[in-house]
């Protein structure tokens, strides 16, 4: 089931959003559960007792705080959650997407991009709910969704998998591991030794990346431009 929260200070649009949310979800057929949110110190409240959902559509401009911080402290806590500004002010779009949003819709617009908003990324889920890699040991199966790699790690005749639930080591080449993950388009190689999962990170500076979980990654100076333009178009 799919957890909705919705951010805005205006009862009039959490609404109109609402109504559009029940009706998109029932044409799609896919089971939900919504929250609303009109001040940002109640969302965050929420995030601090590990409260989370899995779609967060905030307003930008709010009273106390605006989205886009909301957002940072939303990134902070998990950077999975997948989030939509809904707004009259679109000069904000180059910030919203430096938190990773996946889409800025004018409130002008809302009745008609936000289900189509709602579909795409409906059907973006489902891939993802299918890309799992496989590691087989002996009598032992372990199944690992792409979505939760951190990173990939070179170790002699074996590649390191980190992941959300820990880590696993398969006998493989760093090339034949990304030919495995080919159907995916999250890892990008960006040393000789590692190949990271562009979902988890949270900054590049000084040829070195930030994962969720706290890693920090050399990138090397012959791949630093194309990682940086992998990274930017995977956020565009």
């Amino acid at each position: 089931m799919l957890k909705i929260a919705v951010l805005d200070d205006q009862e009039e649009y959490v609404k109109k959003i609402r109504d559009l949310i029940t009706q998109s979800m029932q044409n799609l057929g896919v089971p939900y559960r919504f929250k609303k949110y009109t001040q940002a110190k109640e969302l965050l409240s929420d995030l601090q007792e590990k409260e989370y959902f899995d779609i967060y559509l905030l307003d930008v401009e709010m009273p106390e705080m605006s989205g886009l911080e909301v957002a940072r402290q939303i990134r902070k806590e998990c950077w999975g959650p997948i989030i939509i500004y809904i707004t009259n002010y679109v000069e904000y779009a180059v910030e919203a997407f430096e938190v990773n949003a996946y889409r800025y819709i004018p409130k002008s617009m809302l009745e008609e991009q936000l289900p189509k908003a709602l579909a795409a990324l409906i059907a973006q889920l489902e891939k993802v709910e299918d890309e799992v890699y496989k590691v087989e040991k002996g009598y032992q199966f372990e199944r690992i969704p792409h979505q939760e790699i951190y990173y990939l790690k070179k170790e002699e005749k074996y590649v390191l998998i980190v992941h959300k639930r820990g880590k696993s080591r398969v006998r493989k080449t760093l090339a034949e591991m990304m030919e495995d993950l080919g159907c995916s388009d999250y890892f990008i190689k960006i040393d000789r030794s590692y190949v990271v999962n562009v979902l988890h990170i949270m900054s590049l500076k000084e040829q070195q990346i930030l994962l969720r979980d706290g890693s920090r990654l050399p990138v090397s100076k012959p791949r630093l431009v194309q990682v940086k333009r992998e990274i930017l178009e995977y956020w565009r």
